[in-house]
């Protein structure tokens, strides 16, 4: 990449409103937010399953809430806003980044997952988490500018097609490779512990080694989305992609 992930975040911050004019602008009108009650998942765009109904256990079911089908064909509901956000605790920002937010359910999810890799040596932190649609405008214009369309739409969202508008979806990052959003983190700390235990705590990692011609994002190993225990565990199972293995049980919901 010509410019880390974590430079990005960090002088988004600084720049601020200043700098997201400038993008909204060139991005076209910002879509207002309600509140996620206020929208029906069943609005999403419908596209065919990849993979077969059977592929899950049965005891697992479709979770309307937090099994929300979203990449590059679906988009989410204009005004989309994940209930009861809330800032995550201070101890867990990734180096100087603040303010970081996630649903209270998945921050309560944490707990025990933080508390289990600090067990085992490993300070899990986050660098980036919930981002409402605004603020994936501007992520994404940011890659365009950077980056060229193609390549920005490998690696960012088009805004209303990201996972972190959902609420449930963050970022860690690592201190041993200076907190970067690259592939490196895979052979960090936290990197090697989360692939290995994160799914026991309810944690899917969205985009793994290989999946990018079946999730069209390339490999991001810092990138984990809350499905909750019983079906994080399922999926782990499966071996197939996050975005396949949702598709099974909304199938066969």
């Amino acid at each position: 990449m010509i410019q880390s992930r974590r430079r990005f975040f960090r002088e988004a911050g600084l720049l601020g409103l200043g700098f997201a004019g400038v993008v909204l602008a060139a991005c076209g009108p910002a879509k207002p937010e309600v509140t996620a009650t206020a929208v029906s998942v069943s609005s999403l765009t419908p596209a065919a399953p990849s993979a077969s109904p059977t592929a899950t256990p049965a005891a697992v079911r479709y979770d309307p809430d937090l099994h929300v089908l979203v990449d590059k064909q679906r988009v989410l509901p204009d005004g989309f806003t994940p209930p009861n956000v809330e800032v995550i605790p201070d101890a867990w920002e990734a180096g100087d980044a603040s303010g970081q937010r996630l649903r209270a359910d998945v921050i309560a999810a944490m707990q025990p997952m933080v508390k289990a890799a600090k067990a085992d040596g490993v300070d899990l932190r986050v660098e980036s988490a919930y981002r409402s649609y605004n603020e994936q405008v501007r992520t994404f214009a940011y890659w365009v500018s950077v980056l060229g369309e193609a390549q920005a739409r490998r690696e960012s969202a088009v805004p209303g097609h990201s996972e972190h508008q959902l609420g449930t979806t963050l970022d860690f990052a690592d201190a041993s490779n200076r907190w970067e959003l690259v592939e490196s983190f895979a052979g960090t700390p936290s990197g090697k512990w989360l692939a290995a235990n994160a799914y026991k705590y309810g944690f899917a990692m969205s985009y793994p080694p290989g999946g990018e011609p079946i999730t069209g994002y390339v490999y991001e190993p810092w990138h984990f989305r809350y499905i909750g225990v019983p079906a994080a565990e399922a999926w782990h199972a499966s071996g197939k992609t996050l975005i396949e293995f949702l598709e099974a049980l909304k199938a066969r919901s």
